[in-house]
């Protein structure tokens, strides 16, 4: 079935793409949203994970009250149960008054634990207890305390390994896993690397009082062949660095970081055969393509892996591929008005 935001109930606006494998994100958030058990939101730093939460807060129940956020990375250890769960007067010293804890600060609404594969070991049990039986205890408390609460949580690394490597339990881990969403890596959205440097461009216009109107179609096939090892973040950071940075109304290739500039081609065992049998083939490198490529989508993709290798220079890339400037031209002027 042919997937569309028109089909989704939500309002998912700044949720930016129409890609298909970002559309069944929006999909899985359409479906998860109005549920108050526990999702899990994993993905690569950077994929926008807090967004989704943001999403699922809003399309939820409790979108009437502010989602409570708590980063686990970033409290220290022998902080993080007492904001969680919060603590009685005199449970320690220096406790000269009760702290109510996160938990209870999001009652009613939605608490969301990012970072969740960096909770300690020792407080795992006390969540997943919370998480099972809907109450809580504070710190130096006695009373189980009951709080209704909807958690969102969100990771970027394996929580299956972890939990092969000791450092997250199974029993929470299966606990969270049941509503799952795995976001994509910007690079398996290339898609809608357009949209989203056009929906930055504006935010940083803004943002700057700056009037840079557009984006250079060389830039967009540099975005198209660049690997985003940092994902959307890394893209929004590179497309504010280029508005301050451009003198006029576009972002220009010079404008943009050096490793976008010069993206690395990783060749594969088959280049470095051909390579062998032709000495004269410097930086040689093989495309790969999924069984059911179009040819265009092939020569789209030579063409752009062929400018970025060749730092945008148009009359290199078409000396390289074999075609006049002009037709190379025609086909990016093509590709731009694709995106």
């Amino acid at each position: 079935m042919l997937l569309s935001r028109k089909k989704l109930h939500g309002n998912y606006d700044d949720l930016i793409g129409e890609s298909t494998v970002h559309l069944e994100v929006l999909k899985s958030i359409d479906r998860f949203a109005k549920s108050a058990k526990i999702v899990l939101i994993s993905g690569e730093t950077g994929t926008g994970k807090e967004l989704v939460a943001r999403a699922l807060h809003a399309e939820s129940l409790y979108a009437m009250h502010p989602m409570v956020i708590v980063n686990c990375a970033g409290i220290a250890e022998h902080l993080i149960e007492n904001e969680l769960f919060g603590h009685e007067k005199g449970a320690f010293t220096g406790a000269d008054d009760q702290h109510i804890g996160l938990f209870e600060t999001a009652s009613e609404s939605t608490l969301f634990l990012d970072e969740i594969g960096e909770l300690p070991m020792p407080l795992q049990p006390k969540l997943l207890r919370v998480l099972q039986e809907n109450e809580m205890r504070r710190v130096g408390g006695t009373e189980q305390i009951p709080v209704s609460v909807r958690v969102l949580t969100a990771t970027n690394i394996d929580l299956i390994k972890a939990v092969e490597a000791g450092r997250f339990r199974r029993d929470l881990y299966e606990r969270l896993k049941p509503l799952h969403i795995q976001l994509p890596a910007l690079r398996e959205r290339r898609e809608d690397i357009p949209a989203l440097a056009k929906h930055f461009l504006t935010k940083e216009n803004n943002a700057s009082n700056r009037k840079v109107a557009n984006i250079n179609p060389e830039v967009l096939s540099l975005f198209h062949a660049y690997s985003w090892p940092g994902n959307i973040r890394e893209l929004e950071g590179i497309i504010g660095r280029a508005v301050l940075l451009a003198e006029e109304d576009e972002i220009l290739p010079h404008h943009l970081p050096s490793d976008v500039r010069m993206p690395h081609i990783h060749a594969s065992p088959l280049a470095d055969e051909t390579a062998a049998a032709n000495p004269n083939a410097a930086g040689c490198f093989v495309l790969s393509f999924p069984m059911g490529t179009t040819l265009q989508e092939i020569e789209k993709a030579a063409i752009l892996a062929t400018l970025a290798r060749e730092n945008g220079n148009r009359s290199k890339t078409a000396a390289a591929l074999g075609i006049s400037r002009v037709t190379l031209n025609t086909k990016l002027r093509t590709y731009s008005d694709e995106a």
